[in-house]
């Protein structure tokens, strides 16, 4: 699947220079099985994606992530349309919470760093006031894939990971994000002013 700037997106996706993520769906789960399935380096960075990442296991996961209050989306390449992993956010506070995963091929290559600044413009675009991250502390690549975005790191929390053991030590980042400008702060008036 080749996906150019003349084709259009699906309904809710968000396009980057390399990236379309487009909003998960159950239907992701064999992708995402056949990238993540046995790569217990890849999954034990996250807090809380099942592991073995089986088809079934990660239609549970997916289908607890769509709820209203989640902002959640598979990552596609759009040169070819290749699954790259998952990410976003979500809460219903002034901060929500980011997380994300890549299948290993495409550690390195900036995609993640991409990917979570599409999420801080669709935060801010959605009207939060900024996503914090946790990396657990022997993940070095995640703390810079936020600190690349402009997160500050707030320094190592306790937080329990019940599928990663319970108590882990995690690096606790946070970014607020800018709304964009509603249309009178761009200087431009309600059609029905002159």
């Amino acid at each position: 699947m080749d996906l150019t700037a003349e084709e259009p997106s699906p309904a809710g996706a968000l396009v980057t220079e390399r990236l379309l993520l487009r909003p998960l769906a159950v239907d992701d789960a064999p992708a995402l099985a056949h990238l993540l399935g046995g790569d217990w380096e890849a999954i034990k960075q996250t807090g809380r994606m099942p592991y073995p990442a089986t088809e079934s296991a990660l239609r549970r996961w997916i289908a607890s992530h769509m709820a209203p209050a989640s902002h959640a989306f598979l990552i596609l390449r759009r040169a070819d349309g290749a699954a790259l992993g998952g990410i976003g956010f979500g809460g219903s506070g002034a901060l929500a919470e980011l997380g994300y995963v890549l299948g290993r091929p495409f550690w390195g290559q900036g995609y993640a760093t991409e990917g979570v600044r599409a999420m801080m413009a669709h935060a801010a675009a959605l009207g939060f006031g900024g996503l914090e991250a946790y990396s657990f502390v022997d993940n070095p690549a995640s703390a810079r894939v936020l600190a690349k975005a402009g997160f500050a790191d707030l320094g190592v929390v306790g937080r329990d990971y019940p599928e990663r053991g319970g108590l882990r030590q995690v690096r606790r980042f946070e970014r607020r994000v800018v709304p964009p400008p509603a249309e009178a702060a761009r200087g431009r008036r309600p059609p029905d002013q002159p």
